[in-house]
């Protein structure tokens, strides 16, 4: 891990990459890394520091934005990247230029309760063509095991490390057993651990595909959505990342927290089935969405819920009444997911 950089090393850092900090713009808060706001001429940077706990998904995200970017630039492309002012890997440093009046999914749904079939479309659309791209010449986006991602969740609930049951509390110890007396989820579970090491059928995912990491910018039908946070990119099971950025549309269905998060099933039924169409169309030739494929998707929605609770039972240190219920449905979704498509976007 690097060292916390002081303000006059970082400063240094900044001005070789001919950069200086703009105090005009309150930074964003501090998440997995260090962030500040800087500006080099009329451009505005925002720059991710890795001097600390998140440098190495710093360094990941910076190495795949240069992989992926040429995606970006294919005329009519459908995938939209956040452009890489500049990358400095040996000072920890990633550059990236900053979006002006843009708004993520997470704000744009909650304020407008709205959820725009096109604009789902046009996220499918731009995931499949990621999957597609990378599968077609996954040699362009290899970076050795950076891609391999070595806490991932779902091996804890299979096969847990002892460094990870020890930072567990009471309560996240009763839910993981909880789960793990769940003979259908497990099995459930075990397939997709085992569908993660199909190389053959593997793509360059996202890995963190939610709502609050795309970004729409722009108002109205010329609107375009931004892929952010490429930390936790990794090789892996394509329906993942679909699965993931459901589980969120999902929540707003079984579970919202706030009135802003409701989702009718009917909205949510379009909203999924646009994804998922839009999706297909980006995909190669040859590609279906069957019924093998869906349930795949049902049971990454089953496992991103899984890990939500798992977050609420780490930070708040109780399950409460929505969190069970949620825990519940997530163990169906991953025991029984031949019943869900129909509940959740219907007939394809």
């Amino acid at each position: 891990m690097r060292a916390p950089l002081t303000d006059a090393d970082l400063d240094s850092r900044l001005a070789a990459l001919g950069l200086e900090r703009d105090t005009s713009i309150v930074s964003p808060p501090p998440s997995k890394n260090r962030t500040v706001v800087c500006k080099s001429a009329k451009k505005r940077v925002l720059v991710k520091i890795a001097d600390g706990p998140g440098n190495v998904g710093v360094l990941r995200e910076g190495s795949i934005l240069e992989r992926v970017a040429p995606l970006a630039e294919v005329k009519g492309s459908p995938l939209h990247l956040p452009h890489v002012y500049a990358f400095d890997p040996a000072h920890g440093l990633l550059g990236l230029e900053w979006i002006q009046g843009g708004e993520t999914l997470h704000h744009f749904h909650r304020r407008t309760q709205e959820y725009p079939g096109p604009l789902s479309r046009q996220v499918g659309q731009a995931l499949g063509f990621l999957h597609r791209s990378s599968r077609e010449t996954p040699g362009k986006y290899a970076l050795a095991d950076a891609f391999r991602d070595e806490s991932d969740l779902l091996e804890c609930f299979l096969r847990m490390r002892p460094d990870f049951y020890a930072r567990l509390s009471q309560v996240g110890v009763d839910f993981f057993a909880s789960v793990q007396n769940d003979h259908g989820a497990m099995q459930g579970l075990q397939a997709l651990s085992e569908q993660q090491a199909k190389e053959s059928e593997a793509a360059l995912l996202h890995g963190d595909l939610r709502q609050a990491n795309l970004l729409r910018v722009m108002r109205g039908k010329a609107a375009a959505v931004v892929f952010l946070d490429w930390e936790l990119s990794f090789w892996g099971d394509p329906a993942r990342d679909l699965g993931s950025l459901l589980s969120d549309y999902v929540l707003g269905w079984l579970a919202p927290e706030h009135r802003s998060e409701v989702l009718g099933r009917p909205m949510l039924a379009e909203q999924s089935r646009s994804l998922l169409l839009g999706y297909a169309e980006s995909r190669e030739p040859g590609f279906k969405l069957d019924e093998g494929f869906q349930h795949r998707v049902v049971r990454w929605i089953g496992a991103a819920l899984l890990i939500a609770v798992y977050g609420i039972s780490h930070y708040e240190q109780v399950l409460d009444a929505r969190a069970l219920g949620v825990a519940r449905h997530a163990l169906d979704m991953l025991a029984r997911p031949g019943d869900w498509p129909s509940v959740i976007w219907g007939e394809l």
